[in-house]
């Protein structure tokens, strides 16, 4: 019985050592150069909480960035309402891939911009997003946040929920990215999903 015993640990043991293992992009060094593209849009939002008309309302914005492993960096350009005089806005965003769930991931939000009105308010973003990544480079996703605008004369806070489209590189469980130098993400999982 004790010989069985320890020819199954070294069975086990020598198939352990020896096995073949896939890096993981996480592993590998981006560098700003070697990180992969994204573009992200929303272009159907609206916030809760005011009245007024629908114009007033809904949010879009274009934002496109580099994806180094769980991290998005990017440049988001948009408009906080949808009315004739100046509500457009520049602001910069780091969104985290927080955890992953087959095809779904959650992703978190801080961002920090201008938005160039009359009163020269600074915008400050916190949201959280679910996200389905549909195919091998494109996902659809639900956001939900808030953006906060502060000037000297002016301070308010915005609930806003929306849908957006995501167009990048899919990530594996570990929310490394696939196609990265060597990385397949961890060997027999099948598709990546996440983002």
């Amino acid at each position: 019985m004790k010989r069985l015993s320890l020819f199954f640990c070294i069975t086990l043991l020598s198939q352990s050592l020896f096995a073949q293992q896939t890096p993981d992009s996480t592993k590998i060094g981006l560098t700003f150069n070697t990180a992969p593209w994204y573009a992200r849009v929303m272009p159907l939002a609206v916030y809760t909480g005011i009245t007024g008309k629908y114009a007033d309302r809904i949010p879009q914005y274009l934002e496109i960035g580099k994806s180094f492993r769980v991290i998005d960096l990017g440049l988001a350009i948009g408009r906080a309402s949808q009315r004739p005089d100046s509500t457009l806005f520049a602001e910069a965003k780091v969104t985290m891939d927080v955890c992953n769930y087959g095809i779904f991931s959650n992703e978190m939000t801080i961002g920090a911009g201008k938005l160039f009105d009359n009163n020269g308010s600074i915008m400050f973003e916190l949201s959280y997003t679910i996200f389905a990544q549909l195919g091998k480079k494109w996902g659809l996703g639900l956001v939900s946040g808030y953006y906060d605008y502060t000037s000297e004369t002016v301070d308010n806070s915005r609930v806003f929920y929306g849908l957006f489209l995501r167009f990048g590189l899919q990530r594996t469980d570990s929310g490394g990215i696939f196609n990265i130098g060597k990385g397949r993400g961890r060997s027999g999982r099948g598709n990546g999903h996440g983002r």
